[in-house]
């Protein structure tokens, strides 16, 4: 039950430390060993505290290799083990026919699960009311059991808008800002960048979020009716049929397959000034990945790789046609596949730059004579 406990505590991110005592070897130098979990560059990590009679030494460890490290010292390093949650304190000693005289008992002091190591970034977040009504914070203001993920994933968004608006001046300029997220599903994301432009950017905006399901759409209006977001507001609506002739910013995070492609279409025709999307899954070039050249199909009789493959392949093309059509690309890591499988970023901003659209047609043609594609969704989107 004690291991049981420790990987669900990893998978649902409410580590919050194990102390290990009393060592099986008397001799032994280390006479304790403190473990808590840490963020080192965006990832986490385990941090073992060596506790020696006149020195600390520490050492750091991926999840992997520390759980089953930590796993190993459990069962034959230390009688003593006493392990915290955020919501339970697990008492173990080690018996001498190896089984485990365990205790369990319910946090009697409030314990977060911290991950510092790094120096830490102030969060771009002034408010919590929204975090704890969609239920990623409890009313402590601590994040919910399994929503640590989902916690990071809004920060590390939000700090991407704010460096972008760092380098880019004239967005902050527009006055209101209409921003337009397509298929805003929970509303995670848009609460949060209506938080960070409103309340720390101080700027005016006007956020408009679209979704096809009713329910959420019902469910997200309540809640910014009840925090008081009153430039923040959600329609139903899909992507395909939105109308967004006013948008500055057009966002669509994890719009499946072709539907990225209906919004950042969407976005050119609006001229916004800013395209932020976070592809999720690319069915519509796959189906035609089977016709590329011979070395290609090296690459595709492998499932895994010839997903990985469509993904490349359209969200280059992707990259290309906003570049066609005026806009500096960037396209990288939104965060760590740790978090989220969903993590790869376009972001597209406006520029008044001579632009070579032959040049970059070429470039889309040869990519899809290369891997067979016959046409690319976005293309004739318009």
């Amino acid at each position: 039950m004690l291991i049981k406990e420790l990987y669900n505590s990893i998978r649902d991110d409410d580590f919050a430390r194990i102390t290990l005592s009393k060592p099986t070897d008397k001799a032994s130098e280390v006479k304790k060993i403190i473990i808590r979990m840490v963020l080192i560059k965006d990832k986490r990590h385990f941090s073992f505290v060596y506790r020696h009679p006149t020195k600390d030494i520490t050492k750091n460890h991926t999840v992997s290799e520390g759980g089953d490290l930590i796993v190993g010292l459990i069962q034959s390093e230390f009688e003593i083990t006493n392990f915290f949650t955020t919501e339970k304190h697990f008492a173990a000693e080690r018996l001498p026919n190896g089984k485990f005289n365990l205790k369990v008992q319910a946090q009697k002091t409030d314990i977060k699960a911290t991950r510092t190591h790094d120096k830490q970034k102030k969060s771009l977040l002034t408010k919590t009311d929204y975090l704890i009504s969609l239920e990623i914070l409890n009313k402590k203001e601590q994040i919910q059991k399994g929503k640590g993920d989902k916690y990071k994933q809004i920060n590390k968004y939000v700090e991407i808008v704010d460096g972008i608006l760092r380098k880019n001046k004239t967005l902050c300029k527009l006055d209101p800002m209409h921003v337009v997220d397509m298929g805003s599903g929970k509303g995670y994301l848009t609460f949060a960048l209506y938080d960070y432009l409103k309340n720390h950017s101080k700027q005016n905006i006007m956020v408009r979020g679209i979704e096809m399901r009713s329910d959420l759409v019902d469910v997200c209006y309540g809640i910014a009716y009840d925090v008081g977001f009153k430039h923040l507001s959600f329609e139903e609506g899909t992507i395909q049929k939105a109308k967004v002739k006013n948008a500055d910013v057009l966002i669509a995070l994890h719009a499946c397959d072709t539907a990225t492609d209906d919004a950042i279409a969407k976005g050119i025709e609006a001229d916004a000034k800013l395209i932020i999307c976070s592809p999720c899954c690319h069915k519509q070039v796959r189906k035609d990945l089977q016709d590329g050249i011979p070395a290609v199909q090296s690459i595709n009789q492998y499932g895994i790789l010839m997903e990985r493959q469509a993904e490349i392949v359209t969200d280059t093309i992707r990259a290309l046609i906003l570049q066609k059509h005026g806009y500096k690309t960037s396209v990288f890591e939104f965060i760590s596949t740790e978090h989220t499988g969903k993590n790869l970023m376009i972001t597209a901003i406006k520029h008044d730059d001579q632009v070579d659209m032959d040049g970059i047609q070429i470039k889309i043609d040869e990519l899809k004579e290369t891997f067979g594609v016959k046409k690319h969704y976005l293309e004739e989107a318009f």
